[in-house]
């Protein structure tokens, strides 16, 4: 499966996003995950579940269904399937039944749900991204503009096009100053939570950085900047606007220039399709809700531009594949290492 030696390209024992927590409620929905329909609800406690969602019975959609007391009633036929699977209730025959549909662990975590589909003993929490480290939930942040698309492209895909930001000023050439991110220096660490790049150059104030960070904070000149870029597993990944690292006229950068970071969750449909989950999180102007909704209407369009050239790349890339050998160039270094770290935990599954 490109760009991978493997038949699949789904990595498997990772926690990854299902749903944003006020998607799953008391009433079902269903969402393919890993290339099965999966079945979100809440228990009357409000736990999240997550259940095979096909009824075992004629294969009906549970999310179909309804929710009574903590098991999922199947819309079809009624039987029922407590939380942790087991038919309760065969309303035909007045009994239960000695069957216990799947169900995988859900954390719920803020405004995030995560399911693990993986094998269950290397099932482990500490595993998920750790939020302190895009500081969601940090006193002093700010956790704004939710928003979710569905790409008819796989995740590895989305994966590159987040590794390689060559693209700004091309994909999102209505950003002003994008042109910054065509060929910046770069340096690399290796992190105990992520494999970072970090990207440095030189911007200019612009009409854009005036709509983020207010018209009276203007500088003159050009002020030194890093993006940074966190690959913490193919199922999430942290860019954001440039950080202020020096800003002429000051000595040290004034808060009201403060960081953003942009959250990239990648959870794969099939294996040519992905859910894509974004939000950020920021520690200046946090009262502010017209910032809020600048950033979600632009971060929408930029998402929405990004699934465009995914989707018509997915739609050629078997033929194109077949016909040519990919040319990978300088700029491809970050991403060409996050594909050798997938393939090594895609090979890992396979022993």
């Amino acid at each position: 499966m490109y760009p991978f030696t493997t038949p699949t390209g789904i990595v498997r024992n990772r926690w990854y996003i299902a749903a944003f927590s006020d998607e799953i409620t008391r009433d079902p929905i269903e969402r393919t995950l890993l290339g099965k329909p999966v079945a979100l609800y809440r228990r009357e406690n409000g736990d999240p579940v997550a259940m095979y969602g096909l009824c075992p019975h004629r294969y009906y959609p549970l999310a179909r269904g309804k929710v009574r007391g903590d098991a999922l009633v199947c819309g079809y036929h009624g039987f029922a399937f407590e939380a942790d699977g087991k038919c309760s209730s065969v309303p035909s025959q007045g009994t239960g039944a000695g069957f216990c549909q799947p169900t995988y662990p859900v954390i719920e975590k803020g405004p995030l749900c995560w399911i693990w589909m993986g094998d269950a003993d290397k099932c482990d929490p500490a595993l998920i991204p750790p939020y302190a480290d895009f500081e969601l939930g940090t006193p002093g942040w700010r956790y704004s503009s939710p928003n979710y698309f569905r790409v008819q492209g796989r995740a590895q895909l989305l994966v590159d096009n987040l590794m390689d930001l060559t693209h700004l000023p091309y994909v999102h050439h209505h950003i002003s100053g994008g042109e910054a991110m065509a060929d910046p220096k770069m340096r690399e660490e290796r992190r105990p939570s992520s494999y970072r790049v970090v990207r440095m150059g030189k911007l200019p104030w612009t009409h854009f950085n005036a709509l983020v960070w207010l018209p009276e904070n203007a500088y003159e000149g050009l002020a030194d900047f890093d993006q940074l870029t966190d690959f913490y597993g193919p199922e999430f990944i942290r860019t954001g606007f440039p950080i202020y690292t020096r800003v002429p006229g000051h000595e040290t950068v004034p808060p009201a220039l403060g960081a953003m970071h942009i959250m990239h969750g990648i959870t794969p449909e099939t294996e040519t399709s992905c859910h894509y989950f974004g939000f950020s999180t920021r520690n200046f102007r946090t009262e502010s809700e017209e910032l809020d909704a600048f950033q979600l209407a632009s971060d929408i369009r930029i998402r929405q531009q990004d699934a465009d050239a995914i989707e018509a790349v997915e739609a050629r890339l078997e033929e194109g594949a077949a016909r040519q050998r990919e040319l990978l160039v300088k700029a491809d270094g970050p991403a060409v290492k996050v594909r050798r770290m997938i393939q090594s935990m895609l090979d890992a599954e396979r022993v």
